[in-house]
């Protein structure tokens, strides 16, 4: 679902660009400074909104999504997502005891309880600013751009945040801040060939929100899936990892000080919906990879990271990521997804498409 490659770059956009949401007008203070001045910890605001997400790639408009937005200043928030021909619609709702997301599409609710999944996701502004400052205050260097705007009726502060090198995982994001209250009112996030807009279009601090806001009522006949009764990960043997996905598949044989940690086998459900087969595998004592298998899906609809680039892996088409430390190759084969995620920081691309050429079949 392309309503999930948003929300993905929302979380990208809308929660770094917080970082920079305490900016003042003046530079001469550390980013430090000026949140401690700017923000207090345990404030919550209250209020409706609406607003309008654009996802592009390579310049051109992929996705649209309408946001409702609700929150209070206990915390509670509810979330209305949809595209823009109606066909994908989310609700999520955070009472302050439980996270429900509900797909109206496929009629399936996901809810999770868990308290410290909760806590993350109700942090006061301070406490995003300091989640996300020790992952990008080496990697950008921060400007005020122009005068003073309006977005939604309400003056902000304009910030540009700029990549200190070309292969940051967050390219340049531009931030527009309510002057008054430090919310970020609009985005712009690039990523690669991705970008990202978001613009509240009616912002009301103001309102009046019931508590019945913050509750959800299901169809009886939805799906309704507990986070806390979703199966653990089950070891297994490489025999019955075949078996599980019902044909052979390729893997590294232990060779040249390369050992096999461990099999585990999950059995997804809902929109993903398979059968995923993760190996382990160690070098010489340390973590070297992971290497995870699984059916084929639509590659129309798979979400690609930003910065891939296309390579030649055994002979077929596989793409390449490299970003801030963050090493990924996958590729299909015979009606099977191979993804290896590399730990070992040394190993280089063509010692891994070498290592790939020697992969065994599992038969």
């Amino acid at each position: 679902m392309k309503i999930k490659k948003l929300i993905f770059n929302l979380i990208i956009a809308g929660v770094t660009v917080v970082t920079f949401g305490c900016s003042d007008e003046s530079n001469h203070y550390s980013p430090e400074q000026m949140i401690s001045n700017a923000l207090d910890e345990e404030t919550n605001l209250t209020y409706y909104a609406e607003s309008t997400s654009t996802i592009s790639e390579d310049e051109k408009e992929i996705e649209v999504v309408k946001m409702k937005e609700w929150r209070n200043e206990d915390g509670k928030i509810r979330v209305e997502l949809e595209n823009e021909n109606g066909e994908e619609q989310a609700i999520t709702v955070n009472d302050g005891e439980s996270i429900i997301t509900y797909q109206k599409e496929i009629n399936q609710a996901f809810i999770i309880d868990d308290e410290e999944i909760l806590e993350l996701n109700q942090p006061s502004p301070k406490e995003q600013v300091d989640f996300i400052l020790g992952m990008v205050k080496d990697t950008h260097d921060i400007s005020t751009e122009g005068e003073e705007e309006e977005v939604a009726g309400r003056t902000t502060v304009h910030l540009i945040a700029t990549p200190k090198e070309d292969d940051a995982l967050l390219g340049e994001q531009e931030i527009w801040i309510d002057k008054e209250n430090w919310m970020v009112l609009k985005t712009i996030s690039t990523s690669g060939n991705q970008q990202t807009e978001t613009v509240y279009t009616k912002i009301d601090f103001d309102a009046n929100i019931s508590d019945d806001k913050f509750t959800l009522d299901l169809p009886e006949d939805a799906e309704i899936v507990d986070s806390n009764e979703l199966p653990e990960p089950e070891e297994v043997t490489l025999k019955e990892a075949k078996e599980a996905l019902e044909k052979p598949f390729l893997y590294f044989p232990e060779t040249d000080g390369l050992e096999l940690e461990k099999v585990e086998m999950d059995e997804l459900t809902g929109e993903l919906n398979r059968t995923e087969v993760n190996i382990d595998y160690n070098k010489d004592g340390l973590a070297f990879l992971t290497l995870t298998v699984f059916e084929s899906p639509d590659m129309e609809d798979d979400f690609k990271l930003p910065d891939e680039e296309p390579v030649t892996i055994r002979g077929g088409e596989g793409f390449y990521t490299d970003m801030d430390g963050f090493r990924g190759l996958v590729w299909q084969e015979n009606g099977l997804n191979y993804s290896l995620i590399i730990i070992e920081p040394s190993i280089e691309l063509e010692d891994l498409k070498e290592l790939t050429e020697e992969m065994d079949r599992v038969e």
